[in-house]
């Protein structure tokens, strides 16, 4: 028997807002505890965090369609993709 891999909930609602088929309540309920967590682990100031995730669900919203070329798991795109956005929102 072949096993079968089962998505992460992270790779099936990218899937879904890359294919346009979902809506961003998924995305939003299924990224939004884990990058609140890497905001915290990088020390972005408590002030900025809700900002800060909410531009990067804007950013992963509006670069899904790019994630099945890199080959990258979700999560990995997703994290690389918020902590670009959390580091300039520290710089400014």
């Amino acid at each position: 028997m072949i096993p079968i891999a089962i998505p992460s909930p992270c790779e099936e609602a990218l899937r879904g807002l890359a294919a346009g088929q979902d809506d961003l309540r998924r995305c939003i309920e299924t990224l939004t505890p884990m990058l609140f967590a890497l905001a915290r682990r990088l020390h972005l100031p408590e002030e900025l965090r809700e900002a800060a995730v909410g531009d990067a669900l804007s950013d992963i919203r509006q670069h899904c369609g790019q994630w099945p070329r890199t080959q990258l798991p979700a999560q990995v795109w997703v994290l690389a993709v918020a902590q670009r956005r959390f580091l300039s929102s520290r710089a400014a």
